[in-house]
């Protein structure tokens, strides 16, 4: 189970088969996932696993920082293990491709931040929505790139 194992020991929390394989669903394949998706998966090699123990699972392992939780529509929360790097999203609000960029990009605005406003940012999380090039150059929208 990674590095996953170690950290739920040390904070005092057991590694319970249900743990597991919402770990191991999660870490496969790198994808983001609902929480009704990794139950999906999750059911098929333990059926009585309920949404409501992937969802504290799931909330658990946020805790620990070992999963990122992202929102990339209105409606879900997305989990993915937390990329290392760190990296931020953006999402066609026309197709729904999702993209990541890189966290310097993020930099200025925390310096800012702290220059400015006296604040100290901790974590950053970022999700920008727009339209990618594709679904920009049917629209008729110039491409910027370059």
């Amino acid at each position: 189970m990674h590095h996953a194992r170690q950290a739920l020991k040390d904070a005092g929390y057991r590694l319970t088969p249900q743990r597991v394989a919402i770990w191991e669903v999660a870490r496969k394949g790198g994808r983001h996932l609902t929480a009704e998706q990794i139950a999906e998966e999750v059911q098929e090699r333990l059926p009585e696993v309920t949404l409501s123990t992937v969802y504290r699972t799931l909330q658990l392992l946020v805790s620990l920082d070992l999963v990122s939780e992202t929102r990339l529509d209105t409606k879900h929360s997305y989990y993915e293990v937390a990329p290392e790097p760190v990296h931020h999203h953006f999402v066609c609000e026309k197709c729904g491709t999702v993209g990541h960029f890189a966290d310097e990009l993020v930099a200025p605005v925390t310096t800012e931040l702290l220059t400015k406003q006296g604040f100290h940012a901790g974590s950053t999380r970022m999700t920008v929505f727009g339209l990618c090039q594709e679904c920009a150059a049917a629209e008729g929208r110039p491409n910027q790139t370059s």
